[in-house]
Order: structure tokens, then C-alpha cells, then sequence
């Protein structure tokens, strides 16, 4: 089914056109909400209340082609109001490690890979760690995350830019204390016993 096919079968009630819709974006969709939010209960509410959303609203979406962008933008605002309702912010701090991807395999230097990332994610703003898990997470293009963000493409190169830096700044930091652990622990190895 395409995006016109699946629309319009939603609309007329059709169940198959909503399960295939379902199907295609849950676990993208899910995987964007637990890395934006942090909690696994959190994720499943906003994802319930986004297909209620897209099944209740679907007469408002125009343009079939702009299907992905607009089921991401009412992700995302769920997933704002469940943080003004909570008034918290990005609070978990092990969401990299409960995230299900399939470019980390369950090495020692993947666990510690990802908890630096972690690490360094969880101390961006949070405009700027959207931006990183809809750019790099969800492969979403430059047009796309505007119309999710609701700014311009110019603002989004921007933030993706700005985003960049930080982590790249903050993984650098975690690189010197990691290194600096290391050559202590070197240097204990070598001193001689007493």
C-alpha cells in the first residue's frame, strides 16, 4: 500500500489501511519517543496518544506525501506536553542502554561506546538532542525535521550544526577523563611493590 491507499483507507474506517500504518511506524515511532523522553511508560503513552491522534485527525493531513513529517510532528508534540504536564526534562539516564538499535551489538566496547554517547547526549539542550535523534535515529531529511520541528530548513542546519559540536565537545571531555583514568591506573600497575 502506499501513502494515498493507506490515507484514504483510514479515512473511509478501513482497518487493514490503520494496522499496515501501525505496523510501519510503531517501532520508529517508539524508539524516537523513549530516546526523547527517557522513560519506557512515558514512550507508551505518547505513542498511544499519537495514533489516536493520527487515526481522529487524519481528515486534517492535506498532502498524502507528507504522511512521515506529520505523524512525527504530533509525536513530538506529545511528547512536549508530556513534559510540560510532568515539568521535567530529558530525565532518564540509561535510555541509550534500554533503546533496542541495530547498529550497537552486545560488545564491552559497544556498551561503553554507548554509554558515553549517553552520557554526552543527556548534557545537550534539548533542542539540540532532537534535532541528533531525528537527523541520526529516525534518518529523517533536513525539510522533513522542519516541518516536525514547525521551523525553517535554515534553523534546523543550524541546530544540527550546533548539536554536532557540543557532542563532539563533550565526547572529547569524556575521551581526556577516560584517558587520564587510564594512565593512573598504568601508573599504579607500574610502581613497585613495597
Amino acid at each position: 500500500m502506499d501513502n494515498h491507499e493507506i490515507v484514504e483507507g483510514i479515512k473511509a474506517g478501513d482497518k487493514n489501511s490503520f494496522d499496515t500504518l501501525y505496523n510501519e511506524y510503531y517501532l520508529i515511532l517508539y524508539r524516537t519517543a523513549y530516546l526523547i523522553l527517557g522513560h519506557k511508560h512515558d514512550a507508551e503513552d505518547v505513542l498511544q496518544e499519537t495514533f489516536v491522534t493520527i487515526y481522529t485527525k487524519i481528515d486534517t493531513l492535506k498532502d498524502e506525501t507528507k504522511l512521515k513529517s506529520w505523524i512525527f510532528s504530533i509525536l513530538k508534540n506529545s511528547c512536549y506536553k508530556k513534559y510540560k504536564n510532568k515539568k521535567r526534562e530529558f530525565p532518564d539516564e540509561h535510555i541509550l542502554f534500554k533503546v533496542d538499535t541495530k547498529t550497537y551489538e552486545n560488545s564491552e566496547d559497544n556498551f561503553l561506546l554507548k554509554s558515553e554517547i549517553h552520557e554526552c547526549l543527556m548534557k545537550l539542550k534539548p533542542k539540540h538532542r532532537e534535532v541528533l535523534v531525528l537527523y541520526y535515529f529516525d534518518d529523517l531529511t533536513i525539510k522533513e525535521m522542519a516541518t516536525v520541528c514547525n521551523t525553517f530548513q535554515g534553523t534546523i542546519k543550524s541546530r544540527l550544526n550546533k548539536a554536532r559540536k557540543e557532542l563532539k565537545k563533550e565526547l572529547e571531555k569524556v575521551d581526556e577523563t577516560f584517558l587520564t583514568r587510564r594512565e593512573g591506573i598504568y601508573e599504579k600497575q607500574m610502581e613497585p611493590r613495597v
